[in-house]
């Protein structure tokens, strides 16, 4: 029977199981059983932990079907799907859930409504590359918010972009700065995690609060960064992320700064910073769902995942350097608590289906 994991409150996580999945597949569904899930280390432990979880009441209610990246193993197809086949790997956003059903596209009403105890079909999925791993493969949506903040933050080639903040998403958008062929500076408040930013493709790695204008500079080569890129909710990275700006400045949000903080502890419309500088705040949210004709919306989740997807394939990309834990998903408990900890050593966490423990 299919498992769901489940949080029906602050900490409380549950297993729960599903009806057997029993109804024949639509045209152009796919019967997907899991195999590996990654945890989210913003989105998914702020749900988990419930830490300023108010702000998010227009999205977020308990209980709240935990988890958005998945790799599974397609166990049968519709009758008219044609890019995928029993066997193949999948990346899906779907929940931590076992056993569940995506669609190849959209169904509009050929495939008729799911029965009530099946998640509703989702499309937004992408062949994994049989020299891809599936513990690599599960972090492509995470990769996919770095991608999108370089499109938001419109990077230009022979640009330089600073990263403030590197936990996954932050070196994620490291990952892709560099593959964009930008040169790249990361910021972080751990030795641990410069060494693994440098790893992943900065050119420059230093503490946050160390001379960052000096450092920028000597970055840049002259005052001023072109595009930055901020991954923590830290009020801090908002004030870092002004600091070593010049005139016309992106700063491109992909964070919720000040979530559990309180009111900032400075202006950050201060017209001397916002106003003579003509700075761009860019919040780094929203990419097209929908698979549009290209001519229409170039960029759009799957095109990006089969994007990155390919990278890995090809090694211009390695995500290697951001697994350092792994969990049978039964402990999926003590993972979010030990990303909660604050060790600095923990980044990427893979939690697999198949392992028990």
């Amino acid at each position: 029977m299919p498992t769901q994991v489940v949080l029906h409150a602050p900490y409380d996580v549950r297993f729960e199981e599903l009806p057997s999945i029993d109804r024949p597949l639509g045209d152009f569904e796919l019967l997907v059983r899991a195999e590996v899930g990654a945890l989210s280390p913003g989105t998914e432990t702020r749900i988990y932990s419930g830490r300023g979880v108010e702000r998010f009441s227009y999205r977020v209610s308990y209980p709240f079907p935990l988890g958005y990246n998945n790799v599974g193993k397609v166990a049968a197809v519709g009758s008219k799907v044609r890019s995928y086949r029993p066997g193949q790997r999948v990346f899906t956003c779907m929940p931590h859930l076992s056993d569940f059903i995506v669609a190849e596209q959209a169904m509009g009403e050929s495939g008729g409504p799911p029965s009530s105890n099946i998640p509703k079909s989702y499309d937004q999925i992408a062949p994994v590359p049989e020299n891809v791993s599936s513990e690599h493969a599960v972090f492509t949506h995470l990769l996919l918010l770095g991608f999108n903040a370089l499109q938001r933050g419109q990077y230009r080639f022979g640009e330089n972009v600073v990263v403030i903040g590197l936990g996954v998403v932050g070196l994620g958008a490291v990952c892709m700065a560099r593959a964009a062929g930008a040169r790249v500076a990361a910021i972080g408040n751990a030795l641990s995690r410069l060494q693994t930013a440098r790893a992943m493709g900065a050119d420059m790695a230093w503490l946050a609060g160390d001379d960052d204008l000096g450092h920028a500079t000597s970055f840049a080569g002259e005052p001023g960064i072109d595009l930055v890129i901020v991954c923590t909710d830290a009020w801090e990275a908002m004030k870092t992320a002004i600091t070593i700006s010049r005139r016309n400045t992106r700063v491109a949000v992909l964070a919720f700064p000040g979530v559990g903080q309180g009111p900032s502890p400075f202006e950050p419309f201060e017209p001397a910073d916002f106003y003579n500088r003509s700075l761009s705040y860019i919040a780094v949210s929203w990419m097209a769902m929908d698979d549009y004709p290209p001519e229409y919306q170039r960029f759009t989740r799957k095109r990006v995942y089969r994007y990155i997807l390919d990278l890995m394939a090809r090694r211009r990309i390695d995500p290697s350097p951001l697994v350092t834990h792994r969990f049978p998903m039964t402990r999926i408990k003590d993972a979010f608590d030990l990303v909660l900890s604050k060790d600095k050593s923990v980044l990427g966490v893979v939690l697999d289906w198949n392992k028990s423990g």
